[in-house]
């Protein structure tokens, strides 16, 4: 799947115990591919926006997060065995069942300027064959 950045708001999905892949494609105000050669990216997930605890942190630093910098693209995959690891409420009422994060990801320029590139929800849904 493949988003843009135009909207800044978008609300995921990720299936417990399969690999997360998401591509961005980053444009610029030209609506333009945006270049990050000298970008680094970064992304959370919390239970809320208040809480101290982060759920994951995917990078490009850690590699879970990488850009094809000539043609404006962040990706971001997280593996199955991490995916597994995150809590899913059983007892929700929902089919399958469902626990909803926050997440936000931010751009980081070589002048160590911060941008918000996408902020949303992730839904979680729960696993049954493991």
């Amino acid at each position: 799947m493949s988003i843009d950045t135009e909207n800044m708001r978008y609300n995921m999905t990720m299936w417990q115990g399969a690999t997360f892949k998401l591509s961005i494609n980053v444009k610029d105000s030209n609506n333009a591919n945006m270049n990050l050669a000298d970008y680094a990216a970064f992304m959370q997930i919390r239970e809320t926006y208040d809480s101290g605890i982060v759920v994951e942190s995917l990078t490009t630093a850690n590699g879970e997060i990488s850009l094809d910098a000539a043609n404006g693209v962040l990706a971001l995959e997280l593996a199955a065995e991490r995916t597994a690891n995150i809590n899913v409420d059983l007892t929700s009422t929902s089919i399958p069942p469902k626990t909803v994060y926050v997440y936000d990801i931010d751009l980081e320029d070589a002048n160590n300027k911060i941008t918000k590139l996408l902020f949303g929800t992730v839904d979680v849904y729960g696993e049954v064959t493991r």
